[in-house]
């Protein structure tokens, strides 16, 4: 095979029954494939279309992993579903789109592309939160499929839109080295509420750019306003306390918008306080910059991302070790507020569980800008802040909690200390950095009490986070069960999606106008987690951090070959152990496995038994008679694959010494060398 040649090679002798977990890994993928057919026939058209109608990120989220299960080792058609789906939903929601005359459109429906990327109409979804969950499905083109010329240009595209090179979108300022608005998208930065068009609301009214400020500084005031339902009008009893407005005004009446001029007054300050400037959440940025880079290596796409993280770095050091929420026009921290470090839109005073949010712009900055380098001093990013808030922690009914949001009277929201609802902040940091200290960072929370960490939720990808608790105990020794545990509970969750569809018997024309938000039973976190040793892609932006992956060197396509299931067992900073079974009684198969998710580190040995048998006679008879005996073996790889063979019924176990962060990343497949080829 011409994609194998000149790389180490093992093959595997060992024959035994395979282990539970690898048995139902087979098992899960066929049932997503299952799973991610029926969505497909029942929830969209022909062409790729859902038939919801909502927001765009929304659309994008409900049709995500698709590519990513390719990449796995799914079947080749949810490679094409998947594309075939982000094209029509991209199209469906571009106002470039021209509608005709006969094409009804449904109540719900607003344009919110531009140039194929979010523009204002809705605002507050124009945020990294909302764009984050939005472009998972972006990045796996990337993993799945990187030598398609229109992923690669998009790629491109969207990053010009985020680095100060797309005079249609200036989003960045170049000069000062920070977004110009915590909105943004393909038409640029929201710097005004009145640049605001007016939202469409499921009752068929829209709202303007007074009810956008009203959502903002008294939340729920107007109903599930956030979603497009139907306006409601119950503004707060009391005097608000507008953080965002803070210090400039302390206490403003919650009926402020019906004098006029003391809304116009309130609405010039949100504008240059909230509007107009920086946070920390545009970390999230970094992914899809980095993205570009993955698919050219280019290097203004690096330096753009070290240099921006580490400006936020500066940042915390000069305040004390708490990154600050918001910079003014010019750079400056608390440049509208008089210095004040807290208060911006989705900073550490904008909800009772700020952090939850906050953290997720940490996480992204820190694993791209150490993707990019290997340097472990832009893992302070995230690591400082994690340190502040167990620094600021208390024990309360004899558990660890820490403070969430920082407003006028200091520190408040205490907690368990988690991130969407999982421990993604730590297991994150202590992935990248595989150091002693960060590890300590995890133990001090876990024994600080409070969450079962053992215990594992029946729960889709979103709410993945959760998941992290056993993972980490599994690599720490205390929860042994953990890869079959894992894999049961994501079987039962695409299951449980399978009856609720197969149970559906609505009518196409009954599914539009009830307009729900669809089935997407493509739960991919537990593959990820068990066959590539890392922490599930962070569902609001975040990049894929595998230990390993796998490509079937047989059909030269991403992905585990049929048949075959794959654990990293063992995680340390110098190596990692994997096994690796076929579950074929007939076919052999053969993969390669590669160092990293895009070949940034490097093998450096591997450590393998091999079965050796006394007698070699042809008569099966004599065959099994003959006395085995187990050999290990070591291959010296010094490079970043090797390959396996694994004939019917074999399986092996790998110690593969480790070498991190020893190449530049790249999602070019093994076959291509060390950058993708441009087509």
């Amino acid at each position: 095979m011409a994609c194998t040649a000149g790389l180490p090679s093992i093959t595997a002798t060992r024959i035994e029954p395979p282990p539970e977990w690898a048995l139902l890994q087979r098992q899960l993928f066929s049932l997503l494939e299952t799973a991610g057919d029926m969505a497909t026939e029942g929830y969209a058209r022909s062409d790729g279309r859902v038939y919801h109608f909502f927001d765009v990120d929304d659309a994008y989220e409900s049709r995500s992993m698709r590519a990513m299960l390719y990449a796995l080792g799914g079947d080749e058609r949810f490679l094409h579903i998947a594309k075939r789906e982000w094209d029509a939903i991209t199209w469906l929601y571009s106002e470039e789109r021209k509608l005709t005359d006969d094409e009804p459109l449904h109540p719900m429906y607003m344009p919110q592309l531009r140039n194929e990327y979010w523009n204002l109409s809705v605002p507050f979804n124009a945020d990294w939160f909302h764009m984050g969950e939005g472009n998972q499905m972006l990045y796996d083109f990337g993993v799945a499929d990187p030598t398609n010329p229109s992923n690669r240009e998009r790629a491109r595209k969207f990053a010009a839109m985020y680095i100060g090179e797309d005079p249609d979108a200036p989003n960045f300022d170049t000069e000062h080295g920070i977004f110009r608005s915590p909105l943004h998208g393909g038409a640029g930065p929201l710097t005004s509420v009145r640049q605001h068009q007016g939202i469409l609301h499921r009752d068929g009214k829209v709202s303007d750019y007074v009810h956008l400020v009203r959502h903002w500084l008294d939340r729920g005031s107007m109903g599930d306003f956030g979603h497009r339902n139907v306006i409601q009008d119950n503004p707060s009893a009391g005097p608000l306390t507008p953080h965002f407005l803070y210090p400039t005004i302390a206490a403003l009446d919650s009926r402020w918008y019906e004098d006029d001029e003391q809304r116009e007054k309130v609405i010039d300050l949100f504008d240059k306080m909230a509007l107009q400037g920086d946070e920390p959440a545009g970390m999230v940025s970094c992914a899809l910059v980095t993205n570009a880079y993955l698919y050219t290596g280019d290097e203004k796409y690096r330096k753009w991302v070290l240099d921006y993280v580490g400006g936020w770095i500066e940042r915390i050091r000069a305040n004390d070790g708490v990154i600050p929420d918001n910079v003014g026009p010019t750079g400056k921290v608390g440049e509208h507020r008089d210095g004040q470090w807290w208060g911006g839109l989705h900073g550490w005073s904008s909800s009772e569980s700020a952090a939850d949010r906050l953290f997720l712009g940490l996480i992204v900055g820190a694993q791209c800008a150490h993707l990019l380098s290997g340097d472990d001093s832009y893992l302070e990013v995230l690591r400082s802040q994690i340190v502040a808030l167990l620094d600021r922690g208390k024990v309360e009914d004899g558990n660890l909690v820490v403070p969430k949001s920082h407003g006028p009277e200091g520190w408040y929201g205490y907690d368990e200390f988690t991130v969407r609802g999982g421990p993604a902040h730590l297991v994150n940091l202590w992935h990248e950095s595989m150091n002693q200290s960060d590890y300590e960072l995890i133990t001090r929370v876990r024994d600080g009490g409070g969450t079962d960490w053992n215990a594992l939720p029946a729960i889709g990808d979103r709410g993945g986070a959760r998941t992290e608790f056993a993972r980490f105990q599994y690599y720490d020794g205390k929860n042994p069960n953990w890869p079959a545990q894992c894999l049961r509970a994501d079987y039962q969750q695409v299951a449980d999606h399978i009856e609720g569809m197969l149970r559906d018997d609505r009518s196409v024309e009954q599914i539009i106008e009830d307009n729900f938000w669809p089935p997407n039973p493509v739960i991919i976190k537990g593959l990820v987690q068990t066959s590539m040793g890392c922490p599930g892609q962070l569902y609001n932006g975040g990049i894929l951090r595998a230990t390993v992956r796998y490509y079937d060197a047989d059909a030269t396509r991403p992905g585990l070959p049929p048949d075959v299931a794959a654990l990293v067992d063992q995680l340390e900073a110098d190596r990692c152990g994997i096994q690796l079974v076929n579950t074929s009684h007939s076919q052999s198969r053969s993969l390669i496995v590669q160092a990293g998710a895009f070949g940034e580190h490097a093998f450096t040995e591997i450590g393998y038994d091999r079965t050796q048998y006394s007698n070699d006679d042809p008569n099966p008879n004599m065959r099994m008679r003959s006395e085995k005996t187990k050999t290990s073996s070591k291959l010296p790889v010094d490079g970043k694959h090797f390959t396996v063979s694994l004939p019917p019924l074999t399986s092996v176990r790998l110690d593969c010494g480790l070498k991190r962060f020893a190449n530049d990343p790249s999602y070019a497949f093994p076959w291509h060398g060390d950058k993708v080829p441009v087509e």
